[in-house]
């Protein structure tokens, strides 16, 4: 038997036909034992094959033989026994009972059905050569015959693939001398024993093999390059940073989780989200905003600096009428124990805003209040709110100073989502022909009640010719105390048209409508 297995690659046992009864193969029951040819006793589990008769069992499948049904030298009549096993289960029987043998090993390795039919024969030859033993009767659970394993070779193909010219008469003499059989269409059978033929590749391989690899001449291989694909969002966040640290601010990384009790104290239920496998109560729902989280490094670093500028690009989750929405927001954080912060927050997402190119844009106070998320109510004084519009369009960010007690400390906020600057700016990217036609500056010096914003008289001025007044920018501001409550405001208005020169008159008439709306709606008196 032993020979056999290293003649042909089969493992086989041989069992004394007088001492066993009917042989099958089951798997082991609760409690069993085995104790193994060398007298070692070894426990089972149902999970392990057996081979066994009507009374016990026999021997461990695959492995090893058992004690009782042995040969010796009084054995007259021989069972031989030769089986293909899965693989997977005589590995773990093998390292669950810590029993190496050499048909384990081989068993585990995987082997091809075929083998049991070819180490049977063999042995059966043996013992009637040596033995003269009487060959009797041989019982297959092989019902159907093994299915054929049948690869289409392609010479074209081949030499495609391989950077050579080789002629198909020599290919198919490689194929034939391995053992692969030719069919018509340009088929192959695969060797029996053969499994680890599984496609065209492996043909490859094998007539390579026989040709000789060192007779292979060496080629560059022909690929196609392509420019790599850049993520626009991430360097638009890249840049973002750039930006924001060149302003001298430090960027924060914060827990994209809140406590209950900041939930509670920063939204409405309706916002909350909360996690089912929350990892502790402290990061009990995700964040809907990143001010929370500022808030705290804002409260935490004020007892060892005199200002605090942070930023921090981060995902914030919405749910809105049963849908969670998730964000990537950019804020801003601004606080200081001497200087005031709101106006630097302003000024700071201006420049921020020109650097990233969106020009169009106005920062005025909201109209309606119903675009802002319930939650922003909560720390954001109602009366500094500003909103940031292009284009016309409804705000899409939000700044104001910070609810909350912080002793003698300013402190002004700032969030906006990502995504919409990036459309902004892509939309403002559009190509415009420069005018053919020169523009016209006027300048105009206006006395105003301080509590009036630039930018309502900004965009005022814009609406009253959208056709003709092309630009209106901030270019003084000045306050003297002797003017009790009122300041001094220098606007530049840019006159240009599309269709023609205009003529001072028609900048005349224009100036005379801006100075109309500037005193009836605001009060200002031109100096």
């Amino acid at each position: 038997m032993n020979y056999v297995m290293l003649e042909v690659g089969q493992p086989l046992h041989a069992f004394d036909a007088d001492k066993v009864e009917n042989i099958i193969v089951r798997r082991a029951k609760k409690g069993e034992s085995v104790v193994s040819i060398d007298g070692t006793r070894y426990k089972l589990t149902p999970e392990m094959l057996v081979i066994a008769d009507s009374k016990r069992a026999l021997a461990i499948a695959g492995v090893k033989g058992g004690k009782g049904s042995e040969v010796t030298l009084k054995t007259k009549r021989i069972i031989v026994e030769s089986a293909n096993f899965d693989s997977v289960s005589i590995y773990k029987t093998s390292k669950v009972l810590n029993l190496i043998t050499d048909a384990s090993i081989r068993f585990s390795h995987g082997l091809h059905p075929e083998l049991a039919v070819m180490g049977l024969d063999r042995a059966a030859g043996l013992l009637k050569e040596i033995t003269r033993a009487k060959v009797g009767e041989r019982s297959d659970s092989l019902t159907k015959p093994l299915p054929r394993h049948v690869l289409k070779f392609d010479i074209q193909e081949f030499n495609r693939f391989i950077g050579m010219e080789m002629e198909g008469k020599t290919a198919a003499d490689y194929l034939e001398r391995l053992g692969f059989k030719k069919l018509q269409g340009g088929k192959w059978e695969v060797p029996t024993l053969r499994s680890d033929i599984k496609n065209h590749q492996d043909l490859v391989e094998e007539v390579v093999r026989l040709f000789g690899y060192n007779k292979l001449k060496p080629r560059a291989p022909h690929v196609t390059l392509q420019p790599s694909e850049s993520d626009e969002a991430l360097l638009f966040k890249d840049k973002i940073r750039k930006i924001l640290s060149g302003f001298g601010l430090n960027e924060v990384y914060n827990h994209s989780f809140m406590s209950e009790k900041d939930a509670r104290k920063f939204v409405f239920d309706n916002e909350i989200i909360e996690l089912e496998n929350p990892i502790s109560g402290e990061f009990q729902h995700l964040r809907p905003s990143l001010i929370p989280n500022f808030l705290k490094n804002i409260n935490h670093n004020s007892k060892f600096f005199n200002e605090v500028r942070i930023f921090e690009i981060g995902r914030i989750f919405i749910k809105a009428e049963r849908k969670l929405s998730e964000l990537d927001i950019l804020g801003i954080a601004l606080a200081s124990k001497k200087g005031e912060t709101f106006f630097e927050l302003k000024g700071l997402i201006d420049q921020l805003l020109k650097a990233l190119g969106l020009v169009d844009f106005v920062m005025v106070k909201p109209q309606k209040d119903n675009w802002i998320r319930d939650f922003t109510k909560n720390y954001i004084e109602k009366n500094t709110l500003l909103e940031i519009k292009s284009g016309g369009n409804t705000g899409f960010a939000y700044l104001g100073q910070a609810q909350g007690k912080f002793k003698d400390w300013k402190v002004s906020l700032f969030e906006v989502d990502v995504g919409q600057i990036l459309q902004l700016v892509r939309e403002e990217k559009e190509y415009e022909p420069l005018s053919k036609y020169p523009s016209v500056m006027r300048d105009i010096s206006l006395l105003v009640n301080v509590s009036v914003r630039i930018g309502d008289l900004i965009q005022e001025i814009q609406r009253i010719n959208l056709h003709l007044i092309r630009d209106v920018d901030l270019v003084d501001e000045y306050r003297d105390a002797k003017w009790d409550t009122r300041q001094s405001i220098t606007l530049r208005i840019v006159f240009q048209s599309e269709e023609r020169t205009l003529t001072n008159k028609e900048v005349d008439r224009e100036m005379k409508k801006v100075v109309s709306v500037l005193e009836n709606k605001f009060g200002a008196r031109v100096r």
